[in-house]
């Protein structure tokens, strides 16, 4: 199948074809037709899959120009907000209609000047948007399309409530469609109350089986080797972006200072920073040959960079979906990429094993 058979007008052809787009990939295949039929989604579909592409297609496709708040998309961060964005501008190009990202940490009245402008499609954090809509900038009554983005992410972060509220602004008679790495029963149970009965579930995710695109290894070794160990998986492929998990803030300005004395040049990510100043960092190392970014997961969730050759959890995940999600910013639209965790005692290396095992997926100790 290619993107030439979608029932879908001329113009939005030709803008796939500009990004250079030619087959969907399977998410896109699979949610994109029943999409554009009205129904209500649902898909479990872990990162790196085009997931967003495969809602951004049928609401520009069903959408009219002039119609003000016509879908509303909902994501948990506002790197991920500026991200399906500016994939749906570059979509929408040549339809007559605009998208405006909201989320906190920028200008209200920047955003809110925007939105005078009436867009046909808001994307937001659950925060900015309660803002907005108390503000009386933002009118859902007449939004026909709703998108829940990385919903478990969402939960995750305490914007259960916040998005209840939320979807009370929106009609009944909308088409919905949400998209999880994972299935918990809050998630299951929001499905359950504002999707509609004939919703069709896609489980588009491979998180319950091995993420084949991926080689994982794991390296045992004492906390004070690890920036050696690093430093040597940096020097692997100076040609290939290398992405570094840590837990804490802290710990991603230490690691940044530790390298740059062995004259590697990092990029660090963290919640701490301006929203100007995380964009500029973000764009610099998409932009970068090769190049390191270290990151905490709040922020990390919301990177979408096609060519992550390596990545490196020098800080053990917390959990299992942490480390699936982690792992997913490589390999990502078909590539091969590597994951590389550092496991500084007994229990993360148990920890490891066993979601090796629970996962049926190979990872193996670097030697």
């Amino acid at each position: 199948m290619k993107f030439e058979e979608l029932d879908i007008c001329k113009t939005l052809k030709m803008a796939i074809h500009q990004k250079g787009f030619e087959e969907p990939s399977d998410v896109q295949a699979q949610v994109i037709p029943v999409a554009l039929n009205g129904k209500d989604i649902v898909g479990k579909s872990k990162t790196g899959t085009g997931k967003t592409a495969a809602f951004a297609i049928p609401l520009i496709e069903l959408i009219k120009p002039r119609q003000a708040f016509s879908a509303l998309i909902i994501t948990p961060t506002r790197e991920l907000a500026l991200q399906v964005k500016e994939e749906v501008v570059s979509l929408a190009k040549g339809s007559g209609l605009s998208a405006v990202a909201v989320f906190g940490g920028d200008s209200v009245s920047k955003q809110a000047q925007l939105l005078r402008r009436k867009p046909e499609i808001i994307v937001g954090t659950p925060g900015r948007l309660l803002d907005f809509i108390s503000r009386g900038n933002l009118n859902f009554s007449k939004t026909g399309f709703l998108v829940l983005d990385e919903a478990d992410r969402m939960f995750d972060m305490g914007f259960r409530d916040d998005i209840e509220k939320i979807i009370s602004y929106t009609p009944k008679h909308r088409q919905t469609m949400l998209f999880s790495a994972t299935m918990p029963s809050s998630i299951q149970n929001m499905i359950d109350t504002h999707l509609k009965d004939d919703k069709v579930f896609f489980n588009l995710s491979e998180d319950d089986s091995p993420v084949d695109e991926v080689e994982q290894y794991y390296i045992m070794l004492d906390k004070r080797h690890k920036i050696n160990a690093l430093q040597d998986i940096i020097g692997w492929d100076q040609n290939a972006k290398t992405l570094v998990f840590c837990r804490t803030k802290r710990t991603v300005d230490w690691l940044e200072e530790q390298l740059l004395r062995r004259g590697i040049q990092a990029l660090p990510l963290h919640g701490d920073k301006r929203q100007s100043a995380r964009n500029s960092i973000l764009q610099k190392f998409k932009r970068s040959r090769g190049g390191v970014l270290i990151a905490t997961d709040i922020v990390a969730r919301g990177i979408h960079v096609d060519d992550i050759g390596h990545v490196v959890n020098f800080d053990f995940p917390e959990e299992p979906e942490t480390y699936i999600h982690r792992i997913g910013r490589t390999a990502r639209q078909g590539k091969r990429g590597l994951a590389v965790s550092f496991c500084a005692n007994v229990r993360e290396l148990e920890d490891l094993k066993r979601l090796a095992e629970e996962r049926n997926a190979d990872i193996r100790e670097l030697r």
